[in-house]
């Protein structure tokens, strides 16, 4: 019953934008092939009327409104409310595209606010391989993030194949508070040239914690007593801030997050990170 109602939902958002296409045509005498036409034309140039027609049913329902039933229908309206129902892969495909849509216009946003920001990007406070290199990349991450845990090895292996790219890393603090103890760290170990042993050291802990990152500063060898004025300094706290609002002007949404010479990179594989380097090299 509650898809019956969905659909005829969709069926009078589809009556809708027919009628205001074609308002002085009676569509209750058309063929139901004519109609079935009709909505595959309708939703192949606007599938968001799938996806409104969605968030008003959830919405209604969810205020416990009256639903849409079918009882006071135009032929018209039923004609289209019985095609939807016999043929739903109308709206599964309308949905797909409109979502396929969506998703290329978040990508061309993302892309253009990466070049809006591109300098704060770039800002290389946290530099490991070659601070030289003619490719740039940058990564958003957290410490207590899996996902970035597990991409370490493979941007160490990056850099250590690829002696022409810089990269930058930018601790980021959702996920815990101890992550931005463990930034902290990494910015007070960068001061003294153990940026990427901390890095490593602090990836490979499954669960940080505040000794454990005292210990790791020891082990890697840091001056203890420059280590701790750096790791409290205000100097580290505003580079940190920084950070997280480079994040958020560019709408950063999950982490890790990959830059690559100002672009977006969705690359997650140690192979696919190469390629996208290869790829670079080789535009003439």
């Amino acid at each position: 019953m509650k898809k019956v109602k969905l659909l005829s939902t969709v069926a009078l958002s589809l009556v809708l934008f027919a009628s205001s296409l074609h308002a002085a045509q009676n569509f209750d005498d058309v063929p139901e092939e004519e109609v079935a036409k009709a909505i595959v034309n309708i939703l192949k140039t606007n599938p968001k009327i799938v996806y409104d027609s969605l968030e008003k049913y959830y919405q209604d329902r969810d205020a416990k409104k009256t639903e849409y039933t079918e009882e006071n229908f135009s032929p018209l309206e039923k004609k289209i409310a019985a095609i939807l129902k016999d043929n739903p892969t109308i709206l599964v495909g309308a949905l797909q595209v409109y979502d396929q849509e969506r998703h290329q216009k978040e990508l061309l946003q993302t892309a253009e606010n990466y070049k809006n920001y591109q300098a704060e990007i770039n800002k290389a406070d946290l530099v490991v391989g070659n601070p030289q290199g003619k490719y740039t990349l940058v990564e958003f991450f957290d410490f207590s993030c899996g996902y970035c845990k597990q991409m370490a090895p493979r941007l160490k292996n990056i850099i250590e194949k690829n002696t022409d790219v810089k990269l930058i890393l930018k601790p980021v603090s959702f996920l815990s508070p101890t992550s931005e103890l463990a930034a902290k760290a990494a910015v007070a170990a960068n001061k003294q040239g153990k940026l990427l042993e901390m890095y490593q050291r602090l990836m490979s802990e499954i669960r940080i914690t505040e000794p454990a990152i005292e210990k790791i500063a020891k082990d890697i060898g840091l001056d203890m007593a420059q280590y701790k004025k750096d790791y409290d300094s205000k100097e580290t706290t505003n580079l940190l801030a920084e950070f997280k609002a480079t994040a958020d002007k560019i709408k950063m949404r999950s982490v890790p997050t990959l830059i690559l010479n100002g672009m977006p990179l969705y690359a997650v594989e140690e192979v696919q990170l190469q390629h996208a380097i290869d790829v670079l090299r080789n535009i003439k």
